[in-house]
Order: structure tokens, then sequence, then C-alpha cells
């Protein structure tokens, strides 16, 4: 199921850099929600919509007079232009790819967190289970196993899905931007 969210999430993002656009809020839950057209987005969060161009503006050409100027000492600079900072093609920059990183990196403890949690309780209800002697009681703690176990396996799912994301997906898509993958790291890690 998390999957297939990041996967739908992913190819909305894909198609709107393909037409120049990406519109990107956030609903009441905290889910981030990207889109290509304006028109989907839901009157009540338009107020807070980011908008994103999905390629840099195209620098601006000379003209020609500048072109046939000749070079004087006084139209050299005497120092060179500050290095601008560097940024990826949407014009991101490596707080946005820490942020992402950081968000996913704390979405894997938490399901991590919860599987330890579940597993305390299955192995406790696993524990009731061989002291219940009750037909009655013994029906009611096997039907919390089956539950537990399925809930062990939907967050080991979505274990897989945080670590797919920030081992594999993440720096694919900083390459794919032209973003330092280094850019991953938290900041005292990056070199």
């Amino acid at each position: 199921m998390v999957v297939w969210r990041i996967a739908a999430c992913l190819s909305v993002f894909w198609l709107g850099c393909a037409w120049g656009q990406i519109y990107k809020w956030t609903d009441r839950q905290g889910n981030m929600h990207l889109t290509g057209n304006a028109s989907r987005i839901p009157s009540e969060f338009r107020s807070q919509v980011e908008v994103e161009r999905s390629s840099p503006s195209p620098p601006l050409p000379a003209s020609d007079d500048a072109a046939k100027a000749p070079t004087t000492d006084a139209t050299v600079p005497s120092e060179s232009p500050a290095k601008a900072p560097a940024r990826d093609l949407l014009g991101r920059g490596p707080d946005y790819w820490q942020q992402l990183a950081r968000e996913w990196s704390d979405r894997l403890q938490q399901h991590v967190d919860e599987r330890d949690r579940l597993q305390l309780l299955y192995n406790y209800t696993l524990h009731v289970a061989s002291y219940t002697r009750d037909v009655f009681d013994r029906g009611r703690v096997q039907a919390d196993i089956t539950r537990l176990e399925k809930a062990i396996a939907e967050v080991d799912e979505q274990i897989k899905a945080a670590e797919a994301m920030l081992g594999t997906t993440l720096p694919l898509e900083a390459r794919r931007l032209g973003a330092n993958p280094d850019w991953l790291k938290p900041p005292g890690m990056m070199q």
C-alpha cells in the first residue's frame, strides 16, 4: 500500500517535471501532495501551495553592443563574483535534500520502534496463550495473536519501503536531478 502511494507521488512528480510546474501542498493529516495540474488542488489548500519549476530559467542572451565593446580595465571586475550556492536542476539546495532524508529516516525509526512494540506485545500474548485453559479466552487470545501477526507484517513492509527510499530511490532521484548524493547525508557527515 505504501509502495503504491510512493509510486503514485513520484509519477505525478515526474509528470509535473515534464510539464514545467509542480504544485506541492500539505493536507490536514500532514500528508504531502504533488500535482502538475493546479485545478486538482482543493480550494482550502490553495493558499499554501508551493510552485516549483522543473527547469531553471534560461540565461539571458548577451546584447550585440556588449559583445562588440572593447574590454577595458573599467569593465573587468577586480574580484571574481561570489560563488553561487550549489543547487539541483529544480533550484533546491542541500537543505532540501537533507530535510527529505531526515524525514524518511524519522519514518524508518518510527516504524522500527512500532515493530519492536508489536513484537513485545506478540511475545507476551504468546506467553498468555500458553497458560490459558478456558476455550473462550483461548479463542480471544488466538485472535489477538493473528491480529498482531498481520500488524507486524504491515510494519515490516513499511520498514522495507522506507529503507528502499533511503538506500535507493532518494540517491537515484538526487543524481537524476543533478543534486550531489552527499546532500542526503546529515550535515556533520558531508564532505
